[in-house]
């Protein structure tokens, strides 16, 4: 909650006023019912492992559903091809992998939750048979890392694959058209790549060349695309971010979908998307968001923008379709929008100066609240929908800059949640100089849109302890997508 302060030199009161941020100013959420379409395993960044849970939401965050849940942490989450189940890994101890074991739930609670391993050593990245009627999976408990298949109901555990001596394999994924086995494979010298085998693990053969052993660096996590004809994997180079990668099954070639700058896990696709957890260190999103995008890689949003989440599993359920179609986009105009101060004192703007990006900018000084000094405007748009439902996107862009630097100071971008009557962070840099700096972000949350059919989001300068300051705001753009309007037929 950010200090709401009596504006002392307010110059066009009638277009910015006083507001305090931490409500939704009668703005009401949209009913929290929603189809289950996504299920994952997320953990608080700031303690994981005393709060994590196996969720289910809607492809555009809808919805409050989850898993039984147990003590400990869940990891790589997979359903079942009826889409009542799921198998995960559960980490009973905080940060010892040996102490992850696999259990199998159902989706709705009918069933009890049932432990499907016990073995002391490392047991994750499991995935269904194609009949449902397997469960195929990584263990330490041959030394190095080898895939184990099961029933299941975890009965008659045996190596399925037994690797060559001095290679690892790991991170199953099981075609449920094509039969393909599609895994990862370190070998002997450290090199890591995607392998390919038969649903009876024949065949293995590798698909992708790897890269130099160095640190984590390599090709994994695959996932067969729903044709069976490309493999999304990640592919670490030189211990640095994960970059996501697509590769033919025929031909072997290999295709980067996201910039290089982008940091990619567990990427899973539907009919025309692909899912994955995302983090974007350069543009302020360090950590692991759920994220979508097209097949390309295009298009990218973020489903849950909130920082406070880390995503450490993922996948698709079957009730998931095609994306609705899309209109044009729209550009929201700010000099419509409803423009309030956060926090701070205005010293000279209005909406005018937030249109257009030319150094007429917007000024803010800080005042001090809880050791720091801070200021900020809350943007609420009227979206041009019918209803709330018909939104799919929005994408934001500001510009602004602290007049001081330096101390853990921060500018922040923030998405109003109605549901959980809170904003979540989406967006925060740690500027090193008083130049402008750019925030982005763009979601596809429904989460994050009123009955009301408006969304809000502030721009915050929070400065360390000291002198004031000003935040000032060059820029704010704002653009939506909506669904397509049916076609009238005659």
């Amino acid at each position: 909650m950010l200090l709401c302060t009596r504006l002392q030199h307010l110059i066009l009161p009638l277009l910015l006023f006083t507001a305090c941020t931490g409500g939704g100013g009668g703005s009401s959420p949209l009913a929290p019912a929603a189809p289950n379409e996504l299920v994952f395993c997320r953990a608080r960044s700031d303690n994981p492992h005393n709060f994590s849970e196996i969720a289910l939401r809607s492809a555009q965050n809808q919805g409050t559903s989850r898993v039984q849940e147990r003590a400990g942490r869940e990891f790589h989450v997979r359903a079942h091809p009826d889409g009542k189940r799921v198998v995960f890994a559960r980490e009973r101890q905080n940060g010892d992998v040996d102490s992850r074991e696999l259990f199998v739930s159902s989706i709705d609670g009918s069933t009890a939750e049932r432990r499907l391993t016990l073995d002391g050593t490392a047991d994750d990245m499991p995935c269904w048979s194609p009949d449902g009627t397997a469960i195929l999976w990584s263990t330490a408990r041959e030394g190095l890392r080898s895939l184990y298949i099961a029933n299941a109901l975890g009965e008659s555990q045996r190596q399925f694959l037994t690797p060559p001596t001095g290679a690892a394999d790991s991170d199953p994924d099981w075609h449920r058209t094509t039969n393909r086995i599609a895994f990862s494979r370190r070998d002997a010298d450290g090199r890591r790549r995607i392998w390919l085998a038969q649903g009876d693990g024949s065949g293995a053969i590798p698909l992708t060349t790897g890269q130099p052993p160095v640190g984590e660096s390599g090709d994994r996590e695959p996932a067969l695309s729903p044709d069976g004809g490309k493999v999304a994997f990640v592919r670490v180079v030189d211990g640095a971010l994960a970059r996501l990668m697509t590769a033919d099954v025929t031909t072997g070639q290999t295709a980067e979908l996201l910039d290089a700058a982008t940091d990619v896990r567990m990427p899973r696709w539907s009919i025309d998307r692909l899912f994955a957890a995302v983090g974007q260190p350069a543009l302020g999103r360090p950590g692991r968001r759920l994220a979508v995008m097209r097949h390309d890689g295009s298009d990218l949003l973020l489903v849950q923008p909130d920082k406070r989440y880390e995503i450490d599993g993922l996948d698709v359920l079957p009730t998931l379709g095609a994306a609705p179609a899309a209109a044009a986009p729209q550009a929201l105009d700010i000099e419509q929008a409803e423009v309030q101060v956060a926090s701070g004192i205005s010293l000279f703007g209005s909406r005018r100066q937030l249109r257009d990006a030319d150094d007429d900018e917007l000024r803010l000084q800080t005042v001090s609240f809880d050791n720091h000094e801070i200021a900020g405007i809350n943007c609420k748009f009227a979206l041009p929908v019918t209803e709330a439902s018909d939104f799919l996107a929005l994408r934001v862009r500001v510009l602004a800059r602290a007049t001081r630097v330096g101390g853990g100071s921060v500018l922040r971008l923030s998405f109003y949640n109605p549901v959980d009557e809170r904003f979540d962070t989406v967006t925060e840099v740690e500027p090193t100089t008083t130049d402008q700096q750019v925030l982005t972000f763009g979601s596809s949350s429904l989460r994050h849109v009123t009955r009301q059919r408006e969304v809000r989001f502030t721009v915050i300068a929070e400065l360390a302890e000291g002198a004031a300051a000003e935040l000032r705001i060059d820029q704010v753009q704002a653009e939506v997508v909506a669904r397509a309007a049916a076609p009238a037929f005659r």
